[in-house]
């Protein structure tokens, strides 16, 4: 990464603290698909798509409560974690593309108040149960839609992203392309559900590849 594509303005405490917070949205993410033993998928057990019933939406919850705060606990980190790789990608660029570089960050923003949203309503009916509680009817479709505007926020930020990235390394072309890879199959998900889960191996593949660009980056920031 050279230099003189960063902003020379506190760029490598950003870069670096964007660094750590991809690493720490990996160890999140890995903790969430492997090391919390759902019921079934991760997808059933905590449904983002118009797909299940409310008996059916509160089956999970309200069986494994403790379970379901282990996994919205990583997952309220993991958001924290990639609200800070929004941040470092604006720092990146910024001084290339300021409007689009402010939009990208927004939308990345809307999409993790949008997930911290989401994610209060199962830590709320998880806390509920938990303490034997009368857990209400679910909040659907509300939730859904929730859901739907947290991806489609990031949709637009990583549209945004992907369409500004430096691309003067052989990295760069490759985080450039997956950054526009995801909004495409994301788009394609809403017509052919089967593409959804695709969404999350994004993460697992892209979050280490960041935190080893943005420590490279903030080496070379002055």
């Amino acid at each position: 990464m050279r230099a003189n594509l960063l902003d020379p303005s506190g760029s490598r405490t950003t870069l670096q603290a964007a660094a750590f917070a991809a690493g720490l949205a990996t160890v999140c993410a890995l903790f969430m698909g492997f090391g919390v033993r759902t019921p079934e998928t991760v997808l059933t057990f905590q449904p983002s798509m118009a797909t299940v019933a409310p008996a059916d939406f509160l089956r999970f919850i309200s069986a494994a409560p403790a379970l379901t705060l282990r996994f919205f606990a990583a997952d309220s980190l993991f958001v924290l974690s990639y609200a800070v790789v929004f941040l470092g990608w604006y720092t990146l660029t910024g001084p290339r593309a300021p409007a689009l570089a402010g939009l990208g960050l927004a939308a990345g923003l809307a999409a993790a108040a949008c997930d911290a949203l989401e994610n209060a309503h199962f830590i709320v009916y998880a806390s509920l149960a938990l303490h034997g509680a009368p857990v209400p009817e679910p909040a659907l479709p509300l939730i859904y839609l929730i859901a739907n505007l947290k991806w489609e926020a990031a949709f637009a930020a990583l549209l945004v992203f992907g369409l500004i990235w430096p691309r003067t390394t052989k990295a760069d072309w490759a985080i450039a392309g997956l950054m526009l890879a995801f909004p495409l199959v994301g788009v394609l998900g809403v017509a052919a559900p089967a593409l959804v889960p695709v969404r999350s191996l994004f993460f697992l593949i892209a979050m280490p590849l960041f935190a080893w660009y943005f420590w490279r980056a903030a080496r070379s920031s002055p």
